[in-house]
């Protein structure tokens, strides 16, 4: 059966379960679109918020996307599966990474940013 790009980055079981933990992890509650752009673009524009806020919301999408690929490709390719938690512990990292990169005058430490990411950049 082909892959569909809505069923493995939105609906599948497993990869729906990291979005579910991502949503809560956030503090907001929602229902995912059918599409991917739809759903690129609810993310980005949740609550009508500020320009930076989308633009974190959109850099914690673009990893949890990136790391949904991965984790599919190594299940796939290499025939190796993490757990779901792990997942969302690499996309915790990897979205402060890059935020520390993007934006260098943020006050984040990666300990504040597991807990409470907004509450962190003072926007939460």
């Amino acid at each position: 059966m082909v892959e569909t790009s809505p069923h493995l980055f939105l609906h599948c079981n497993f990869f729906g379960t990291i979005w579910h933990l991502i949503y809560r992890w956030l503090g907001i509650s929602v229902t995912n679109p059918f599409c991917v752009p739809d759903h690129f673009h609810q993310f980005g524009f949740f609550g009508g918020f500020g320009k930076r806020r989308r633009s974190i919301f959109q850099v914690i999408w673009c990893a949890t996307v990136w790391e949904i690929w991965k984790e599919r490709n190594n299940r796939l390719f290499k025939g190796t599966e993490c757990p779901v938690f792990q997942v969302v512990d690499r996309i915790k990292s990897i979205s402060y990474m890059w935020l520390k990169e993007k934006y260098i005058t943020l006050p984040l430490n990666l300990h504040g940013w597991w807990l409470s990411p907004f509450t962190m950049l003072g926007i939460g």
